[in-house]
């Protein structure tokens, strides 16, 4: 179970005490959240009467930080009990509301099973920081140039990249409003000048922020990074010559398996749901034993646990773990310094498809090594040629979308018309996108795992280019 998941178990199993009883009018049942805290987290239930009925959310803020929403499938409302039901987690909440208290009663279930009771107060919004992506009683937004750092970046204007600062804060306002869901951060680079940074929620430029899938595309670039340095002969290496000590599963397919087919998600092997999803030798040994379903090259399925045997790979061909093989070759020319790799790292292994934290000016750096070619500031930190063929689509998706190495390659609108976009896409609206006939690149974070706007963001952002 990821951390988030662990995150809304716990929202699930402390805070549905939901939100119920015989409202005068729907203000009574709407009139702020329902708030509770648990796990060091508050969740605050917010209904809305929609005109059909009512829908809402789950917020979950964590240290002054709204981290997530779980949006309520279904409410059900008899007066004074109340039924609301969360798909994403399979749990649904039965409550009973006393209005005149302010105080909300009830149990999640879990299926037909019931857990503890829990109580949840009626609070103000206002009462806590993180909620709303601004404060509802604070200035006004006007655009602002992003401010100088001694991080390596160039600042400009927005203006200087032909945008309107209207434009930029009719955006702000938007995600101010939560037509994009939780958004964390945007920033937008022109030109190769940083001229959009705003943040959200409490976030600041200094937090690192999950990453999720965008990893992958890192893991890609450490991949090319061991390839330049001939620590690794190059993608048609067998992938069983990095786990000489590891024995696959008897399928004559196995030994034809190479980087190319681990990093272009075309291993073809048998794999679902309930497997699990880990790093290090025992896991690299039953991602071995899996039978294959389609001979290697031949079929795309996004099966993310497969990318954590690129730690193995690094490994065995540098000596060195990815998290500090990832420091010294690529973070440190690029003047990182703040990073986390921590979370579910197995015997120094780290989880090579999804736990990497970093800042987004930092992610930033990353869209620039695609637009100059491997280069950052004038020095070749990764190869042109790599970075050339880690974004050359090399396999048709299930989606509209080809498939580089770990890097997705598609199209986006704008309100110019559609342009190619070539990103890292980390779930819950985690996003590096480079636009390269707008010469833009967008760094996104954000919180959208569980309300259906994981894209949201990028349709907003369009209509500004």
């Amino acid at each position: 179970m990821t951390r988030h998941l662990v995150a809304l178990t716990i929202l699930a199993l402390g805070l549905l005490a939901g939100c119920g009883s015989t409202p005068a009018t729907d203000d009574d049942l709407t009139a702020g959240v329902w708030a509770v805290e648990a796990g060091g987290e508050t969740f605050c239930w917010e209904l809305w009467a929609d005109g059909e009925g009512y829908g809402g959310v789950v917020h979950t803020v964590r240290g002054q930080r709204k981290e997530t929403e779980l949006s309520i499938d279904q409410v059900i409302w008899t007066p004074p009990e109340l039924v609301l039901h969360m798909n994403a987690t399979g749990t649904s909440y039965r409550g009973t509301v006393d209005f005149g208290k302010g105080l909300i009663t009830g149990h999640v279930h879990h299926g037909d099973e019931q857990g503890p009771q829990m109580d949840l107060r009626l609070t103000d919004p206002a009462d806590i920081p993180g909620l709303r992506a601004r404060p509802a009683d604070g200035p006004a937004y006007t655009y602002a140039r992003p401010a100088t750092a001694d991080d390596g970046w160039l600042t400009a204007h927005c203006e200087e990249a032909d945008l309107s600062p209207d434009a930029v804060a009719d955006l702000v306002n938007a995600i101010g409003r939560g037509e994009a869901g939780v958004v964390h951060s945007l920033l937008m680079v022109a030109g190769g000048r940083l001229v959009i940074e705003e943040y959200f929620h409490g976030y600041t430029s200094d937090d690192l922020h999950r990453l999720a899938s965008v990893t992958k595309s890192v893991s890609s670039l450490l991949v090319g990074l061991a390839i330049d340095g001939g620590e690794l002969p190059g993608v048609d290496t067998p992938l069983l010559d990095s786990f000489p000590d590891l024995h696959p599963a008897d399928d004559p397919s196995w030994p034809a398996q190479t980087l190319h087919h681990l990093l272009s998600m075309s291993m073809g092997l048998d794999w679902g749901e309930n497997d699990p999803h880990a790093t290090g030798p025992k896991f690299f040994q039953y991602i071995l034993n899996r039978p294959i379903l389609h001979d290697p090259g031949t079929h795309w399925a996004y099966q993310s646990a497969n990318v954590n045997l690129v730690a193995g790979v690094l490994k065995q061909a540098t000596g060195q773990h990815a998290d500090v093989f990832c420091e010294e070759r690529l973070l440190r020319p690029l003047g990182i310094t703040a990073y986390d790799w921590d979370y579910m790292a197995t015997d120094g292994y780290s989880l090579m498809d999804g736990s990497l934290q970093l800042r987004p000016r930092d992610m930033a750096k990353l869209g620039m090594l695609l637009r100059d070619g491997g280069r950052w500031h004038g020095e070749q930190v990764v190869s042109a040629d790599w970075i050339r063929r880690s974004i050359t689509p090399h396999i048709e998706t299930d989606g509209p979308e080809h498939y580089g190495y770990l890097w997705w390659l598609g199209e986006t609108s704008t309100s110019s018309g559609p342009q190619p976009v070539i990103f890292a896409n980390g779930r819950g609206s985690q996003f590096i996108a480079w636009l390269p006939q707008s010469d833009v690149i967008l760094v996104t974070t954000g919180g959208n795992e569980d309300n259906g706007k994981h894209f949201a963001l990028l349709g907003l952002i369009g209509g500004v280019l």
